[in-house]
């Protein structure tokens, strides 16, 4: 499953719509402001409780969630039972949770939380009577099978983190039912082989590892589960190294041939000029003579720091190339967006050499990202020593593939 941010390329609406004071509303950080925004929106539109509850709904849900991130749970819990969807509900509390969960606080209550979840769609999910009028049978049943994953994904995820290995499994079993596993998100993999083995089906948790690292779907914590099962069951790291080394060459090989079909030819890479967190200039043009790779990402796009540790990896075994990482699509001021990049990268550590993309003179659209026609981040392009653009690729899958593609994409790169 391939994730992709489009959101930066929206362009800004001159006109006031209900959609984008919505929008603005969802921003709004302090909840008392959010509630007042909430209750302006229905009185200017004149919302109706019936033939406009959706779109209630879903205020009543980013209400709740403001209020969910000052820790006023009992608010959060008002405006939660506001929402009189029952599928918007649960939608609502897996982004609480979420949100709670991957702030590291609050561990007991989020477990509560993701349950009450949990509960509140098992109790929905094959009630005829949940199902909105306007929506066909075929599809919220096919909308209640998908819903089933995030849900008790993130309640395994969370009882795992609490503990409570045995009901993990249970729940991240119910989670993959009827899914192909190698297609799914590469998280919920390594944390059903951590329960496979976790729960004593270490047999099963070293097979599917297996397979996802032959098909080249790893991600690097399956890997590292890999490796420490085979040396497990042959005693020696070196043997381990020896055929894992192989194993990649096999992929390498015929990735390369595959990658190398889709290399751009006689193209120019277009000339940009941004400048980095410390304030110097960084000039493609200077550049010509050195393999150059480009990561376009944002702050505010999951998949593009999802796939930070795989570049930081990437970046450190290929020290002969060049790689910028462009930060594109940063809300607010110059100064604004600046300072956010350059917390994020201090706060994680992340040895990058950070660009700055700059608004073009309409002030929806970014020089870099807009030379380069980018349709999404995280976007990857790859240059060659003559400045020409030889590879442009986007989305983020696994670990694993983004080594794999841009290890392929660098080594035909070199070639030219």
């Amino acid at each position: 499953m391939m994730m992709i941010c489009v959101a930066w390329n929206a362009n800004a609406q001159n006109t006031e719509t209900l959609a984008s004071r919505m929008k603005s509303m969802a921003a709004e950080k302090d909840p008392e402001k959010s509630r007042t925004a909430m209750n302006r929106i229905i009185k200017d539109f004149k919302l109706d409780t019936i033939k406009d509850a959706a779109h209630i709904d879903i205020m009543n849900g980013e209400v709740a969630l403001s209020y969910l991130h000052n820790g006023a749970f009992p608010k959060f819990e008002t405006y939660i039972q506001q929402i009189k969807n029952k599928f918007n509900q649960t939608s609502f509390m897996n982004m609480g949770s979420d949100i709670l969960f991957r702030s590291g606080a609050h561990r007991h209550y989020t477990e509560i939380l993701a349950k009450e979840t949990v509960g509140l769609y098992d109790s929905y999910k094959n009630d005829p009577t949940a199902r909105p009028a306007d929506f066909p049978v075929e599809d919220w049943n096919r909308f209640m099978r998908m819903a089933a994953y995030p849900y008790y994904q993130s309640y395994a995820e969370i009882l795992h983190a609490n503990g409570k290995d045995e009901l993990a499994f249970f729940y991240i079993s119910k989670a993959l039912k009827d899914h192909q596993v190698e297609e799914l998100m590469p998280q919920s993999i390594a944390l059903y082989t951590t329960l496979l083995e976790s729960v004593g089906q270490e047999d099963k948790a070293y097979d599917l590892l297996l397979k996802m690292a032959k098909i080249g779907k790893s991600s690097l914590a399956m890997n590292d589960q890999l490796k420490k099962l085979i040396i497990k069951r042959t005693g020696s790291e070196d043997s381990t190294s020896i055929f894992l080394d192989a194993l990649q060459k096999n992929i390498s090989k015929t990735l390369k041939a595959e990658t190398a079909k889709k290399m751009i030819a006689n193209q120019e890479a277009p000339n940009f000029s941004l400048t980095d967190l410390s304030g110097k200039r960084v000039t493609l043009a200077d550049l010509q003579g050195k393999i150059v790779v480009i990561d376009f990402w944002a702050t505010w796009c999951a998949p593009c720091i999802a796939s930070m540790p795989a570049m930081q990896k990437l970046s450190s075994q290929h020290p002969e190339v060049v790689f910028l990482f462009i930060a594109t699509g940063e809300n607010g001021t110059d100064a604004e967006a600046r300072a956010r990049v350059s917390t994020y990268v201090k706060k994680n550590k992340f040895p990058m050499h950070v660009l700055m993309d700059n608004y073009l003179t309409d002030h929806k659209r970014f020089q870099a990202a807009a030379a380069y026609k980018l349709t999404g981040i995280p976007a990857k392009i790859v240059i060659d020593r003559h400045g020409n653009l030889r590879f442009s690729t986007n989305g983020f899958t696994t670990d694993t593939e983004v080594i794999n593609e841009l290890e392929a994409m660098i080594a035909i790169a070199k070639e030219q």
